[in-house]
């Protein structure tokens, strides 16, 4: 499908926007659900560290959508913020896992025998989903940052880069050339053909 670069723009702002709705949708469910802030009481503490593990894996389609759009449009200082905000917020979700923790298991001990079962499965799953959310922020402003550093191109791991030989002749041609473009080539000299 041919777009046109207006086209691309509109579907690119309608992505961007579409992405910016749902992460301030997650994020006003956090922010409601934790208001008024008592980080006195034990069960607000349990309560609110789940509720932003659960927001943080809840934010991910939210931002890949709003990676996709910046990368497309080729926004680097979009994409550099991704990177820095992704960092953060896994960065973030280290101590607020540790504190989650501490506190479940202090929280634990106070419920009454029939309840902890359920309570162990909730607080495992908030966990491991912050956890997992954790490391893809990290991983992803990680890399984020480092392909923009090296303008785009970074090689895949375990791959090598291409090699070169001094002996090859190697022809250029533009994709869609507008009359052919004849090269003389010496009798046994490897030929290489590359796109321009």
């Amino acid at each position: 499908m041919n777009l046109s670069t207006s086209q691309q723009r509109t579907l690119l702002s309608t992505a961007t926007f579409a992405a910016i709705v749902m992460l301030i949708g997650t994020a006003a469910e956090f922010a409601i659900q934790t208001w008024p802030l008592k980080f006195g009481e034990l069960n607000w503490r349990v309560g609110s560290f789940g509720l932003f593990l659960d927001a943080l894996a809840k934010s991910i389609p939210g931002l890949a959508l709003l990676y996709f759009a910046a990368a497309l449009s080729d926004s680097r200082k979009v994409l550099k913020t991704l990177g820095f905000l992704a960092i953060l917020l896994g960065v973030l979700a280290i101590p607020a896992l540790g504190m989650f923790a501490l506190d479940g298991v202090q929280m634990r001990a106070t419920l009454p025998q029939q309840a902890k079962g359920v309570f162990t499965k909730v607080a495992l799953r908030a966990a491991l989903m912050g956890t997992l959310s954790a490391i893809l922020f990290i991983s992803t402003g990680l890399r984020t940052l480092k392909v923009l550093k090296s303008g785009g191109a970074v090689r895949a791991g375990g791959t090598r880069p291409a090699e070169t030989d001094d002996n090859m002749l190697m022809i250029a041609r533009p994709a869609a050339p507008a009359r052919p473009n004849l090269t003389a080539i010496k009798g046994d000299e490897p030929v290489k053909v590359v796109e321009a």
